[in-house]
């Protein structure tokens, strides 16, 4: 989202299928991570955004 608002182009990363299997291994030990992971996520990009 952040990506189009601000023109940044999204590509894919190489090692895109890894990074998605970390961020699951970790989803499911913490069932709390995906919450707290959002609203670090939000405060980062009304950071950037100047809506703070």
């Amino acid at each position: 989202m952040l990506c189009g608002v601000t023109g940044i182009e999204n590509s894919t990363i190489d090692n895109s299928a890894s990074y998605i299997q970390s961020w699951l291994r970790k989803l499911k030990e913490d069932k709390t991570l995906i919450v707290s992971a959002s609203q670090q996520a939000q405060k980062a990009s009304d950071y950037i955004l100047g809506q703070y």
